[in-house]
Formats: C-alpha cells, sequence, structure tokens
C-alpha cells in the first residue's frame, strides 16, 4: 500500500486522472455483450456479439416460436430469452440493445399511425411512403395493417430483454440505440464476407429512405454512396408478382414464383407490360409512368393474372416473364454500380438476396469478379447486422482477422429432451452409431431411404445447410414426387437442393461458384444430368451448396462416405419441415416432422432412429 507524503500526494488533477486510468481498466476487463434485434413486423430474430468481436449466437425467432415469419411477433420473448440469456451471456455485464430501425423511422411510423390514412395530408412523406405501397399492393388498408403491427414491433421489442437483462442477469449497465435500417442489411454482408474491400448494393421493399442503397466497403468501414431520391420498389415489385402469380407473400411464398418459372417461356406480351413498369436510370431503377398510369398498368396485369391463374402453363410463364424482368433491372443497375470504380467484390444484400435464381448469373452477366451474399440477406440478418454496428462502433474491425462468416449460429438440440424421449418413448429401433455414424447414414441414403438430419447448431438464415435438412439420394429420379407428396406435402414444381463436396464442383457444374450457404442456382453440366437427377430443376440447374472440411466436418464427412458408396459426391438436402411450417428447433419438432411424415430415418446428434 502506498503511503503519500505531503510531497508524493497528488493533486487533483492527478488524482482525476488516476481514477480514470481505473475506471477504463475496469471497464476493459469486464464483459460486455451486444444484442441485436430485428425489429421489422416479419422474421424478427436476435443476435450476441462480445467484446472481442465474436458471434455467440443468431437466430430468426420464427424457430422458437414455430410460426413461419413470426408476423407481429417481438424477437425477445419472455420465455426464450431468458434460456438464451443464460446459456450465452454472462451475470454483472455491460450490454448493449442494438435495433434494426433508428428512432427515426420509429417517430414516422407513430406519426403514420397516429394521423391515420384519412389524414393522409399531415405528412407528404409518410404519403408518398403508403402510395408506393399502395400502388403495387392494391389498398391502402394493407399499409395501414403492416404499419400498425410495425409499430407494435417498435415500441414492444426489446422491453422483455432490458428487464430479464437488469433482473435475471444483474446488468452493470443497459445502453439502447437503433441503427437505420439499410445500414444493417450493409453491415452484415460487409463484415461478414472475408473481403477487405467491396461494393454493397441493398436492395429489398422498403428501408427508411426508399428501397436501395450502395455502400462503399473498405478498411472496415462501410460509406453510404447513393441512395435513389424516389420510390421505386424492386422487392415491391417481386411481392406484387408472387401475389398475382397466385401464392401468397405475406406467407413467404416468393420461392414458389423462382421454383415455378423454370417451366415457363418468353412471352412478349407478358414481358412488355411487365417491362413497362420501370427502367434503369444509372444505378436506379426509375419509374415509366407516373402514379395513375402505374396503377393502371398493375390493375391491367392482375386482370390478366386473373383470367388465366387457373392455367398452369400461363401461371408458369407469368413467373418466368416477371423474374425475366426483374434479372433485367437488377443486371441493369449493377453493371452501372460497377462502372462506380468502387472495388470488383460485390456483396449483395436486402431482401432480394434471397433470389437464388438470378445471384447465379451476376458474375456471368456483369464486370464484378467476386459475389457474397451472407446466409441470412433478409430482414432477419439484420439483428446480426445491428450487433456487428455496435459492437464494432466500440472496438473497431480487425481487418487483419477478415474471415467470411459461418451461417452455424443458432441454438443447439437440448440433451434433456433427448433423454427423455430415450427414456420414455418405449421406441425400440433407437442406436448410438459412434464412429460409424456418417457410414452408416450413408449407407442408409444409398439404399434409398429419407433421412432427417439434426446435428450441432442450427443454421442462421432461411437455408437448411446440412445441421436441420432432410437428405436422400439424389440418383434417384423419383425421388422429387415423392419426398414432395410424403414428407414436405407441398406443390409437385418445388426443386430440391444439391449439396456437393466443394472439390468436385467444377465437374457438375458449368462455371462453377463457391456457394457457402446454398445462395445461388448454377446449371449443371450436360454429362452428369443423369448422374443426380433427383436435384436437377426443370431448366436443368440447381442451388447448390458447397460445402467444405473446415465449414461443417460432420456433413462433409457424411457427403464423402456418400460418394465412397456411389461414386456421386452429392446430397439431396432440403430443409428439416413440412411446408408452412418454420425449420424444426427442437427434439419434440424433430420428432413430431419424424412421425407424422414419410421419413425413413432420423438422426439426432449422436442418436440414429429408424421406423
Amino acid at each position: 500500500m502506498h503511503e503519500y507524503t505531503a510531497k508524493t500526494l497528488p493533486s487533483k488533477m492527478e488524482h482525476s486522472q488516476l481514477q480514470h486510468k481505473k475506471h477504463n481498466l475496469a471497464k476493459m476487463s469486464a464483459k460486455r455483450y451486444y444484442i441485436g434485434l430485428a425489429t421489422t413486423m416479419h422474421d424478427p430474430a436476435l443476435a450476441i456479439m462480445d467484446e472481442r468481436g465474436e458471434i455467440l449466437f443468431a437466430e430468426a425467432s420464427e424457430r422458437h416460436y414455430q410460426n413461419k415469419r413470426a408476423i407481429g411477433c417481438v424477437p425477445d420473448n419472455p420465455v426464450f430469452i431468458k434460456q438464451i440469456l443464460k446459456k450465452h451471456c454472462s451475470e454483472n455485464a455491460d450490454y448493449v440493445i442494438a435495433t434494426s430501425w433508428s428512432k427515426r423511422a420509429t417517430d414516422r411510423l407513430i406519426l403514420a399511425t397516429v394521423a391515420g390514412l384519412q389524414s393522409l395530408g399531415l405528412n407528404k412523406t409518410i404519403k408518398s411512403t403508403l402510395e408506393r405501397f399502395a400502388s403495387q399492393e392494391g389498398a391502402f388498408d394493407t399499409m395501414a395493417w403492416m404499419n400498425r403491427i410495425n409499430l407494435g414491433m417498435q415500441l414492444n421489442a426489446g422491453q422483455s430483454l432490458e428487464y430479464n437483462l437488469r433482473t435475471l442477469m444483474n446488468a452493470r449497465s443497459v445502453k439502447k440505440t437503433g441503427y437505420e435500417h439499410h445500414s444493417t442489411h450493409a453491415a452484415l454482408a460487409c463484415y461478414g464476407s472475408g473481403y477487405k474491400d467491396a461494393v454493397c448494393f441493398v436492395v429489398d421493399a422498403g428501408g427508411e429512405k426508399g428501397c436501395f442503397a450502395i455502400y462503399k466497403y473498405r478498411d472496415g468501414k462501410i460509406t453510404l454512396t447513393d441512395r435513389p431520391k424516389t420510390g421505386e420498389n424492386l422487392g415491391g415489385f417481386y411481392t406484387f408478382l408472387t401475389n398475382v402469380c397466385g401464392f401468397d407473400s405475406v406467407k413467404g411464398e416468393e420461392w414458389k414464383v423462382m421454383g415455378l418459372a423454370a417451366y415457363g417461356s418468353y412471352n412478349e406480351e407478358l414481358h412488355s407490360l411487365l417491362n413497362s413498369l420501370y427502367h434503369v436510370d444509372g444505378c436506379h431503377l426509375v419509374y415509366n409512368k407516373n402514379k395513375k398510369e402505374t396503377r393502371q398498368i398493375h390493375e391491367m396485369i392482375r386482370g390478366i393474372a386473373r383470367e388465366g391463374i387457373k392455367d398452369f402453363s400461363f401461371q408458369a410463364d407469368l413467373a418466368y416473364n416477371g423474374q425475366l424482368v426483374y434479372e433485367e433491372w437488377m443486371t441493369g443497375m449493377i453493371r452501372n454500380i460497377y462502372e462506380l470504380g468502387i472495388s470488383e467484390n460485390l456483396v449483395l444484400s436486402g431482401g432480394c438476396g434471397l433470389n437464388s435464381s438470378y445471384n447465379g448469373k451476376i458474375l456471368e452477366q456483369t464486370k464484378f469478379k467476386q459475389l457474397y451474399v451472407p446466409p441470412a440477406p433478409a430482414d432477419d440478418g439484420n439483428a446480426l447486422g445491428a450487433a456487428m454496428l455496435a459492437c464494432y462502433s466500440e472496438i473497431g474491425f480487425d481487418t487483419s482477422k477478415v474471415k467470411m462468416i459461418s451461417p452455424y449460429l443458432g441454438s443447439e438440440i437440448s440433451d434433456e429432451s433427448l433423454s427423455h424421449f430415450l427414456q420414455f418413448s418405449n421406441f425400440k429401433n433407437v442406436r448410438k452409431p459412434g464412429n460409424d455414424k456418417a457410414r452408416i447414414v450413408a449407407q442408409l441414403l444409398a439404399d434409398g431411404k429419407i433421412i432427417g438430419r439434426v446435428d450441432g447448431k442450427a443454421e442462421f438464415g432461411p437455408r437448411s445447410l446440412g445441421n436441420r435438412s432432410i437428405l436422400a439420394d439424389p440418383r434417384r429420379k423419383e425421388i422429387k414426387d415423392i419426398i414432395n407428396e410424403r414428407v414436405k406435402f407441398r406443390e409437385e414444381f418445388r426443386p430440391f437442393a444439391p449439396s456437393i463436396l466443394h472439390e468436385h464442383g467444377d465437374a457438375y457444374f458449368e462455371h462453377y461458384q463457391e456457394s457457402p450457404y446454398m445462395e445461388r442456382t448454377l446449371i449443371f453440366k450436360q454429362d452428369v444430368l443423369g448422374k443426380v437427377p433427383g436435384v436437377v430443376h426443370y431448366n436443368n440447374t440447381g442451388r447448390l451448396q458447397s460445402v467444405k472440411e473446415e465449414w461443417n466436418p460432420g456433413f462433409y464427412q457424411l457427403i464423402k462416405e456418400f460418394h465412397k458408396l456411389t461414386s456421386v459426391p452429392v446430397l439431396l438436402n432440403t430443409s428439416f419441415n413440412v411446408m408452412g411450417k418454420p425449420i424444426i428447433h427442437s427434439v419434440e419438432d424433430a420428432l413430431s416432422v419424424f412421425f407424422t411424415t414419410g421419413l425413413d430415418a432420423l438422426l439426432i446428434n449422436d442418436y440414429l432412429i429408424e421406423k
């Protein structure tokens, strides 16, 4: 202990500096967590990072709720938020809660709701926004409904989290902040890409200032470069297309349009009518007509669709031509974005980043050398984007350690629930394969069995990438109809994905591109079409997943064992769910699908259950 004499006693300034230094040292040694919340009316999610910048957890809330898209549900449900905090965080820590919309956006929603649709003249910006959506979705009441749910989300999300941080976790401090919506899309895409520089293109159905944004990413910094001033809406166009094709955009059935488009063909009248809505002007998409004429075009398309929607070939042609004009507009903008000279690398985010049918064409149709699309480019991914912005704004982003993020960031299966099943189900066909797990499961697949695989952490994003997957032998042509009819209970035109060992990608696909998150569709080579007919779509394409050992050792080993048995380095992979339900979350969810569908076997962690 120091004994200060009159000569050594520190001055007030020195004492203050000493206390400040002690405070900083204590602050640096204290645990600190950054919790991101995706707070749009649909696809809520939650992500956690620590003070080192490590991602501890990221998951869409629909998995917990087992409610597809979890519309109107908060991301921090009072029941499961306690489990998540106890597992991933420590007590007596500092916390930052970051949301995916700014306070300005919330204030605008309050104004829009309070003002009411009958008094839209009170706010021209709100009126313009509502009219933009109404022109594409058909009615002001649709937007009013969305506004009310969105406002409820903005005001309620985070309350349960903050309460539990202060009571359950005895938080030292809780700070709250909100980030501009498109910036959270950009953060996940840029920081998760593994690139040191890129141009980021965010495209969705609506942010805080339009539906497009272009960012420059360099040296760990993300800078807004360009943003259209008008209300053109490519995401809204695809929502409109989904609905006129006879599907439900609220349920997120845009996937069906992409699958159906493969069965269609070019129709000059449909293409011309759809294309009359917009044209590309530089890096922007611009209305061809005024608002009244644009509405008339939408009504014309709806009328044509109502007449022919019961005809499958017409429905397919509508999907094909809608997808085609979407691709033409996107390619036009992306080519012009390249000419900005920002980078040779493109990162694409926002809901339109889920258009895998187009993503696989970008490098062929533009001058960009590399493309990255994050595992969760839509609004659920903004939970992690918000956490990243909060974290890196304080600790900085270490550009010397850039790497592509793993998608395996979600929940693990409960050992307790699995133990209960093994103890009380009295089900006899259960075994523990041990070190032979990959070989035994591969043999079952080669024998024609359809297997559910649940292993490790769940995938973040909408794609099953081996850990929450239904797997089958792609050599069987009839397997598509069998799984659609007996397992997934969905339309027969829906395709299945090929998961392929990365080192064999060039042998199976034209202009092969690494696709870690099943985010792009490529064309199969002619000489392999007969080898894997179960995963070849009607137009000879496949939405592939590249599998590397360092990304997922267990899944890689399974495909490798299947390759040894069959000489085919590919498995059919589809999400572990039935149509209309989210991917399974718990042991109980997995068993429910197993016992009520045509699955033959279920692998949960180290246990193999067979019928």
